[in-house]
C-alpha cells in the first residue's frame, strides 16, 4: 500500500508531455497516452476547484460585511425601514488570468462597436445600425449633439461627487432608441450596456420629455396658411379632390401600468386593457401634420374632434381660410351643357363615418344610390387609408406603441407617443419620402392593376369601364341628378331667406346662410355637409368623364405642379 502511494506521488511529480506519447517512428504509446489524458483531467479539476474557492471566499466576505451592516442597522434603527438601494448587481467577467473583473460600460460591445470604432466604410454595418436603432448613424450623431446641448442631460455629461465618470450619454441614447424601437425592458438594456436599469429608466423619462417638448415642435408642424398647406394638396388635386390635403383618424395604444382610479376611464370598447387614444392627421405621403395628446380610450371620434386643435380650428374658420380651389358643375343638363367653375375658400380632408358631419371633414358614403356617388365614395375610401398606413408604419417602426407602454401613468405614455411621431417625421424627411424625392412614388402599370385599391382598379380595368358604357350610365342618372340639382338650388335659396340672421351653421348638417370671401369665393365652412358633398360628387363626375382622374404618383404630381 505504501509502495502504491509512493508511485502515485512520483507520477504527480513527473509531468508527461504529448511528445512523450509517440515513438520515433510515429507510432503511439497507448499506455503513456492514457496517463497523459488522466493528468490533463486532474489539472483541469484542480483549476476549477481553485476558482470555486476564490469565488466562495469573495461571497463569504460579502455576506459577512452585509451581516455586520444589518446587525448595526437593526440595533440603531429598529423602528425605521431600510432604504431601498438603487445600486444593482454589477456585472463581472473573468480575464485571461482567471481573475474576476468588473465590466465597465465603456468595455461593452455596444460602446466598442457604435462609439469607439464604428465601421463607417461598410454599407452592411450602416444597414444593421439602422435596423437595430431605427435611425441612420448620421442622424444619430445629430441627435447626440442636440442632447449634449440640452440641460436635461447634464447629469450624464459630468462626474459624481467622488470623481467617477457618469454613464456614457452615447449608450444612454442607444438604449432609449432600442427601448422605443423594439419594446425592450430596462433589464435588457442593463445586460447590453452594463448600466443600471434604474439609470436607464430615469434617462428615458428625460429623453421622452425632450422628444415631446423639443423634437415634436421641430419636426411636426401644423399648417395654418395656404403656403404651408399647399404642398399637402398635390396628391389630392391629382386624384380629383381639389382643396383636400389630409386624412384624419384615431388609434389606441395600450397602457399597462395604469392606476386603478384611471382604469375605468381608459377602458375602451375595442380592447380589454387600459389604453390611450390619439387623433392623428397626416397627408398622402404619411407625413404627420398634427396629433392630439392622449385621451381616455373610451372617447369616440366625435369627442376627439372637439379636442383636436387642427380639426376644431379648421371647422370654426380660424385657420386655412385663405386656401383657394375650384369645383366644376353643370349649368344646365348634365353631360350636354357647358361647365361652370366656382371658386371656394377653405380646406377640407378625409375621415371615416365616426366623425362629425362637418363640411371640412368628408367621409365615404354608406348609402349611395347613384354610380357617381359610389365612385367618389370608393375613391375617398382608398385615399382615407393614409392615416391607417401611417399608424402601421409608426407601430412597426416604434414597437413600444404596438406591445404597450410599461411606464407609470398617462403623462409618460403621451410623451412617448409625441416622441415617436417626431422621430417618424424626421426619418421620413431623411429618406426623402416627404416630397417623393425617390422612386417609391412610381408604380408599374401591371403592378397597379394587381395591387391597387378597388376604386383605382375600377378606373383602369377595361372590362369594368366598357361594361354598360358611359352613355348607358349617363342616361340612367341624368334625370335623377337633374332633379337633385334643382331641388338643391331651391333648398339653398329658401334656407338663405329664412336664416339671413342665423349662425354660421356649425352644427353637423344644418344648412346656414352661404357666406362669401372678399374675392367672391364661397366659404367651405359655411356650407352644410350634404351640400358640399353633392358639389364634390358633381365635380368628381365631370373630371372622371374627362379622364382627368389619376392616382397620385411622383410623375403625375410633378406634372400637375407644372
Amino acid at each position: 500500500m505504501e509502495m502504491d502511494l509512493q508511485d502515485q506521488a512520483n507520477d504527480h511529480d513527473d509531468e508527461i508531455n504529448i511528445s512523450d506519447c509517440f515513438n520515433p517512428d510515429g507510432t503511439m504509446k497507448l499506455a503513456l497516452y492514457c496517463q497523459y489524458m488522466e493528468q490533463q483531467e486532474r489539472l483541469d479539476d484542480e483549476e476549477d476547484n481553485r476558482l470555486m474557492e476564490t469565488m466562495m471566499d469573495d461571497e463569504n466576505e460579502q455576506d459577512n460585511s452585509d451581516s455586520a451592516t444589518r446587525a448595526t442597522t437593526s440595533t440603531t434603527t429598529t423602528t425605521r425601514t431600510r432604504v431601498r438601494s438603487c445600486k444593482s448587481l454589477k456585472p463581472y467577467y473573468f480575464d485571461s488570468n482567471g481573475r474576476k473583473v468588473e465590466l465597465k460600460p465603456r468595455q461593452t460591445i455596444w460602446y466598442l462597436m457604435y462609439v469607439v470604432s464604428p465601421t463607417l466604410d461598410s454599407a452592411k454595418w450602416h444597414k444593421k445600425f439602422r435596423r437595430r436603432f431605427r435611425m441612420p448613424y448620421s442622424e444619430w450623431l445629430e441627435l447626440l449633439e442636440q442632447c449634449q446641448q440640452d440641460h436635461r442631460f447634464k447629469r450624464w455629461m459630468s462626474k459624481d461627487a467622488v470623481g467617477l465618470q457618469s454613464s456614457p450619454l452615447e449608450l444612454m441614447i442607444l438604449g432609449a432608441l432600442r427601448y422605443l424601437g423594439r419594446g425592450l425592458t430596462f433589464d435588457d438594456l442593463e445586460e447590453y450596456t452594463a448600466i443600471n436599469e434604474e439609470t436607464h429608466r430615469q434617462f428615458l423619462h428625460a429623453f421622452i420629455d425632450f422628444g415631446a417638448k423639443v423634437l415634436y415642435p421641430l419636426h411636426v408642424k401644423m399648417p395654418t396658411t395656404k403656403e404651408e398647406f399647399h404642398p399637402h394638396q398635390r396628391e389630392f388635386a391629382v386624384g380629383g379632390m381639389p382643396g383636400a390635403g389630409f386624412s384624419s383618424d384615431g388609434t389606441n395604444v395600450v397602457m399597462w401600468r395604469c392606476s386603478h382610479n384611471l382604469k375605468q376611464a381608459n377602458m375602451g370598447f375595442k380592447q380589454s386593457n387600459p389604453a390611450r387614444t390619439y387623433n392623428l392627421t397626416c397627408n398622402h405621403r404619411r407625413l404627420i401634420l398634427h396629433t392630439t395628446e392622449g385621451h381616455p380610450s373610451r372617447w369616440n371620434d366625435k369627442t376627439l374632434a372637439h379636442f383636436d386643435q387642427f380639426l376644431n380650428q379648421l371647422h370654426e374658420g380660424r385657420i386655412l381660410q385663405d386656401v383657394g380651389f375650384g369645383l366644376f358643375s353643370w349649368e344646365g343638363e348634365i353631360g350636354k351643357s357647358r361647365l361652370e367653375h366656382t371658386r371656394y375658400k377653405g380646406a377640407w380632408g378625409l375621415v371615416d363615418n365616426g366623425y362629425h358631419r362637418w363640411s371640412c371633414t368628408q367621409a365615404p358614403g354608406k348609402h349611395d344610390l347613384l354610380r357617381s356617388e359610389q365612385r367618389l365614395s370608393e375613391w375617398m375610401e382608398s385615399f382615407r387609408k393614409d392615416a391607417e398606413c401611417c399608424f402601421g408604419i409608426l407601430k412597426g417602426r416604434w414597437r413600444v406603441l404596438k406591445t404597450g407602454i410599461r411606464l407609470d401613468g398617462p403623462v409618460a405614455a403621451d410623451k412617448i407617443w409625441l416622441t415617436c411621431c417626431a422621430l417618424h417625421n424626421w426619418l421620413l424627411r431623411t429618406d426623402g419620402l416627404d416630397e417623393w424625392h425617390s422612386s417609391m412614388g412610381e408604380n408599374d402599370v401591371q403592378e397597379m392593376r394587381r395591387f391597387a385599391p378597388l376604386a383605382l382598379q375600377r378606373l383602369t380595368d377595361e372590362e369594368l369601364r366598357v361594361f354598360g358604357g358611359r352613355e348607358h350610365e349617363r342616361q340612367s342618372t341624368n334625370e335623377e341628378q337633374r332633379r337633385r340639382a334643382i331641388q338643391r338650388q331651391r333648398d339653398t335659396t329658401a334656407q338663405d331667406d329664412e336664416n339671413m340672421d342665423a349662425s354660421d351653421g356649425s352644427n353637423d348638417n344644418l344648412q346656414g346662410p352661404q357666406r362669401y370671401a372678399l374675392d367672391g369665393s364661397v366659404l367651405v365652412n359655411s356650407l352644410a355637409y350634404d351640400d358640399f358633398r353633392n358639389r364634390l360628387v358633381e365635380h368628381f363626375d365631370i373630371m372622371f368623364r374627362k379622364n382627368r382622374v389619376r392616382w397620385p404618383t411622383q410623375r403625375a404630381t410633378t406634372n400637375n405642379n407644372h
